[in-house]
C-alpha cells in the first residue's frame, strides 16, 4: 500500500474556484482531492480591511496580499491539509493582519506554520495527523522585510510576532570587498567593520538596514545562508523528526544564484535542502520564485523541491490596495493616485518591472510555460516509491479563471517535463514521459 503526497508552490487565492466547470482545471483539483495528504503555501492574509490592529506597512510587496475568510472553505473543497505561511507577504497587513489570519486558519481546521507570536512559535513545527501518521510542517523563508520577522522572547523581554526567517548574507573576494566598500562611500552610506573580514553597510544614520559583505575565498560573489537561522531550523527539524512519523519542510525564496536566471536556486539554497534532508526532512517543498519551474533534486531517496511552479496566482485579483501601491508609478499615471484604480496602476507599470535586466526576463521568464504538480507516493515505511508529475500551466486571462491552473497539454506537456528532466539532478533516474496519459514518472 502506497500513501500520495501531493504537493504544490504559490497558493494566492482571493475568490471562490469550487464552482469553476472546466475539465482541465478539475483535473488539477482532482489530484489535490485524491492525495492523502495535500499541501500548498498561502502566501495571502486573511481580514476585512478594519479589523484590530489590521494596517498595511509602509513597505508591502508589489501588492499587499489579501483575501476573504472564504477562501479557506475554498481550500477545504480543494483537499488541502495543511499550509505553510512563512514569505514576504506574511505581514502584509501587521500583526492585526496577521492574528486574523491564525484565528481564520484556525476556525476552518487548517494547520498552519512559519509564523508564530515568537520566534521560537514561528520556527516550531505545526503536527497534523493523516494516512501517513503524524505530519510535521516546518515553514520559513529567506525573503523578507527585516522588521517582519519574528523576535526570540528571552528571560526579561517579551518576544515579536513574525515570520521564521532562513537569513543570508554575501561572501566577497576582496577585490569585490574593495568595490562594494568604494561604491557604498560615495553614495554616503554607513560602512562599519563588525568583525574581521565582515563588513556591515547601512543608510546615512541607520543602523538597523543592514546588509552584510563577508571576504572570503571566493571568485567573485557568493550568496551564504546566516549561521545561526541555518542551526534554529536544523534543530526544529531533527526535534519534528523525533515527534512525528513524517516531515516537511518548507522554504519561501524568490533569491537566484548571480550566476545565473530567475529559475537556478542558489548553492546555499541547494546545500541547506540537503542539510535538512540530514536532519530528518522526508520532503523538502521550496516554492515562491515565480520562475515558473525549478529544478526537482532526489537526495539519499528524499525528494526535494526547489520550486514546482505556482498552483494559484490571483495577483490581479485584489480589490483594495493601501496609497502606496498607487505612489509607486505615480510617474506613469493620467489619474492622481489618490483618486487612481487597481487597473490603471496596473497600465501604468513599466514593462521592465516584469522583463528586468536582471533577473534575465523577470518573474515568470523561462525555457517553457508552465508547472508540475508532483505525487509522491510513500509506501508503508514511508519510503519513497515514485513521483507522478502533471504538467499544467496559469492562465492570464482576465475573468473568473485569472491565476487558476490548468493541465498543459500536447507539446506544451511535453515541453514542461523534459526540461524538467534536463535541469534535475535525480541520482541516477530520469523522468519516464507517458505519452498517453501526459505526465511524467520518477521510478526508484
Amino acid at each position: 500500500m502506497t500513501h500520495a503526497v501531493a504537493v504544490s508552490g504559490d497558493a494566492i487565492i482571493n475568490r471562490r474556484i469550487s464552482h469553476l466547470d472546466d475539465p482541465a482545471f478539475q483535473a488539477v483539483a482532482d489530484i489535490f482531492q485524491e492525495a492523502d495528504l495535500s499541501f500548498t503555501h498561502l502566501e495571502t492574509l486573511i481580514h476585512d480591511f478594519n479589523g484590530p490592529e489590521v494596517y498595511a506597512p509602509a513597505e508591502p510587496g508589489e501588492m499587499a496580499m489579501r483575501s476573504p475568510e472564504s477562501v479557506l472553505a475554498e481550500l477545504n473543497w480543494l483537499g488541502i491539509d495543511a499550509v505553510s505561511h512563512a514569505s514576504n507577504h506574511a505581514l502584509d497587513y501587521g500583526y492585526g493582519g496577521l492574528r486574523s489570519t491564525w484565528d481564520a486558519v484556525d476556525a476552518a481546521g487548517i494547520p498552519l506554520a512559519g509564523t508564530g507570536g515568537d520566534l521560537a512559535d514561528a520556527r516550531e513545527a505545526t503536527y497534523f495527523d493523516s494516512p501517513l501518521g503524524r505530519v510535521a510542517l516546518i515553514s520559513m523563508t529567506t525573503s523578507f522585510t527585516r522588521w517582519s520577522r519574528a523576535g526570540a522572547a528571552r528571560y526579561d523581554h517579551r518576544g515579536r510576532p513574525g515570520l521564521n526567517p532562513l537569513g543570508y548574507h554575501y561572501e566577497v573576494d576582496e577585490t569585490t570587498l574593495q568595490t562594494v566598500k568604494s561604491l557604498a562611500e560615495q553614495l554616503g552610506m554607513w560602512i562599519t567593520e563588525f568583525h574581521d573580514g565582515e563588513w556591515v553597510l547601512n543608510p546615512p544614520g541607520l543602523h538597523n538596514t543592514l546588509t552584510r559583505f563577508v571576504e572570503a575565498d571566493v571568485d567573485g560573489v557568493r550568496l551564504a545562508v546566516d549561521d545561526r537561522d541555518r542551526g534554529g531550523n536544523l534543530r526544529a527539524i531533527k526535534n519534528a523528526a523525533r515527534q512525528a512519523d513524517f516531515v516537511i519542510t518548507h522554504l519561501h525564496t524568490h533569491v537566484w544564484d548571480p550566476s545565473g536566471s530567475i529559475a537556478d536556486p542558489p548553492a546555499f539554497v541547494r546545500q541547506f535542502a540537503r542539510d535538512c534532508v540530514d536532519a530528518g526532512t522526508d520532503l523538502f517543498v521550496g516554492q515562491g520564485s515565480h520562475s515558473p519551474l525549478r529544478p526537482l533534486e532526489l537526495y539519499d531517496d528524499t525528494p526535494i523541491f526547489y520550486d514546482p511552479g505556482d498552483l494559484l496566482l490571483m495577483v490581479e485579483g485584489a480589490t483594495k490596495q493601501p496609497m502606496e501601491f498607487y505612489e509607486r508609478f505615480a510617474h506613469n499615471l493620467d489619474t492622481d493616485p489618490e483618486t487612481a484604480t487597481i487597473a490603471e496602476v496596473y497600465d501604468a507599470r513599466p514593462a521592465g518591472f516584469h522583463t528586468a535586466e536582471n533577473p534575465p526576463g523577470g518573474y515568470t521568464s523561462g525555457p517553457v510555460d508552465g508547472l508540475v504538480v508532483p505525487v509522491c507516493d510513500f509506501n508503508d515505511d514511508l519510503s519513497l516509491e515514485q513521483i507522478t508529475l502533471t504538467p499544467a500551466k496559469i492562465r492570464r486571462e482576465a475573468g473568473a479563471y485569472a491565476g487558476v491552473p490548468v493541465r498543459a497539454e500536447g507539446t506544451n506537456a511535453t515541453e514542461i517535463l523534459e526540461h524538467l528532466d534536463s535541469v534535475s539532478e535525480l541520482a541516477g533516474a530520469s523522468i519516464e514521459i507517458n505519452n498517453k496519459t501526459e505526465q511524467g514518472v520518477i521510478r526508484l
